[in-house]
């Protein structure tokens, strides 16, 4: 079976392939999403499963084992649909739509016809394989000679005597201002016990580090990093050494447009939709073709 180029891969591409259910599985087939063989799962069988019609199944197919095992197993099962009962083209075009955020509950409704909770939950799906790859991957920024710029955001903010009162959600992060590879955790404190283990975490000794003058980045210096301030009460960039907070002041804004795009994103999902964007800014090719390949990664 020739497998897609994802790069190439576009709207009417996959409409194109995904007209019936059987050009739907043969499509994610070759996507790598579906397997095209599997092997039975029972114990002294471990026979090759053949893939037969069925009127059991949604999907119009599924895999038995030959006589006398019998076994049978869906198309779906150890795959990332495993637990949905969604029309397989759906979920391929939801994806798609979620790579190129393109993913607003009014295009989704209108589009496939899906309802808020299904899309929220197919939204935290996609940011758990987010999470997966961070984890298997984990960012490392900075190093001699790199600057790495820090600072901390409040992204939710207490409402002044109106409605319901909000804890306030402060979120630190980091961007290496060559990579643009970035961090964002959220923090419950803003103080050095706080903020010096993130920052040993994921930023190598030797960077130079940018930062405002919060003091909580004073020690930076005795730990292994070259430190420069800038102080935005006088200026915005320091005019001696040129230090600012340009780049991380501006994903601070990126990200926050995206959350406002999303209507905002409630805070036990916060952390979630951090990890999506830290994924996104280490992109090395489009991501569809990222979120297919991750999927195939962990979901194989």
């Amino acid at each position: 079976m020739d497998f897609i180029d994802l790069d190439n891969v576009n709207e009417d591409l996959i409409h194109f392939n995904t007209q019936t259910t059987e050009q739907t599985i043969t499509y994610l087939q070759s996507l790598g999403l579906l397997p095209i063989h599997k092997i039975c799962p029972r114990i002294n069988c471990n026979r090759f499963m053949d893939l037969i019609p069925s009127t059991k199944t949604s999907d119009g197919v599924r895999f038995r084992c030959s006589r006398p095992c019998r076994k049978e197993s869906s198309i779906r099962k150890k795959t990332f649909f495993e637990n949905s009962n969604l029309p397989l083209k759906v979920i391929l075009r939801f994806i798609y739509y979620w790579a190129y955020e393109e993913c607003s509950q009014k295009k989704i409704k209108r589009e496939l016809g899906l309802q808020n909770e299904t899309i929220t939950d197919w939204k935290i799906f996609l940011r758990e394989v987010c999470i997966l790859k961070l984890i298997a991957n984990p960012v490392i920024l900075g190093g001699v000679g790199r600057v790495v710029q820090i600072d901390e955001s409040l992204f939710i903010k207490r409402k002044y005597n109106v409605g319901r009162i909000v804890k306030e959600q402060w979120v630190f992060g980091g961007i290496d201002c060559v990579t643009k590879e970035c961090f964002a955790v959220l923090v419950e404190k803003r103080d050095a016990a706080t903020l010096l283990p993130i920052i040993q975490k994921y930023i190598l000794p030797g960077t130079t580090v940018v930062s405002d003058l919060w003091r909580a980045y004073n020690c930076l210096g005795n730990e292994g990093y070259v430190h420069l301030t800038v102080n935005h009460s006088i200026n915005f960039v320091d005019p001696y050494t040129h230090a600012n907070t340009n780049r991380v002041e501006n994903m601070w804004m990126r990200a926050k447009r995206r959350n406002k795009k999303e209507c905002g994103t409630a805070k036990n999902l916060l952390a979630s939709y951090l990890s999506e964007f830290m994924w996104r800014q280490r992109l090395n090719k489009t991501p569809f073709t990222e979120i297919i390949n991750d999927i195939n990664l962990f979901y194989k």
